[in-house]
């Protein structure tokens, strides 16, 4: 990749993720971020949409207590004429049950000068449903036991 100052907010913020630093992936964002997920955050409550950087920073912890990541490799980050788009390739095991969620991640980046202020993530919303609901019958069924 290019010099840090070349890359956008969006390829710092996927690589300061993909290296376990939440604030410096945070920093990335401004502070009223939009940060919009296609998938019931009532749900699943690790990939709800947030606004401003405080919430973002909650479901971001969230995701960081509830799985122990395996893998984020982005694939292709690319520079459209208003926004970037990228595609992550995720593996995380769930801390509580051992169970491995594994999920392509679609993002779209809109940035003003050198912060993001709108995020799309856009996860296979069943599947990732799915995946909360056995967990979440596996946490129970293990409680009673």
């Amino acid at each position: 990749m290019s010099p840090d100052k070349d890359r956008t907010a969006a390829h710092r913020a996927l690589e300061r993720w993909a290296a376990g630093d939440l604030e410096g992936a945070l920093a990335e964002f401004s502070e009223d971020v939009l940060y919009l997920v296609n998938v019931d955050g009532l749900a699943v409550p690790f990939v709800a949409s947030s606004l401003g950087k405080e919430d973002l920073r909650q479901r971001l912890q969230l995701i960081k207590e509830t799985f122990h990541e395996e893998k984020f490799v982005p694939e292709s980050i690319i520079q459209e004429a208003d926004h970037v788009r990228a595609l992550v390739d995720v593996v995380n095991r769930h801390r509580a049950t051992g169970e491995r969620l594994c999920v392509r991640i679609r993002l779209r980046y809109w940035i003003e000068g050198d912060r993001i202020v709108r995020a799309e993530e856009h996860l296979d919303a069943r599947f990732v449903e799915a995946f909360q609901r056995f967990v979440f019958h596996m946490e129970n069924a293990a409680r009673s036991a």
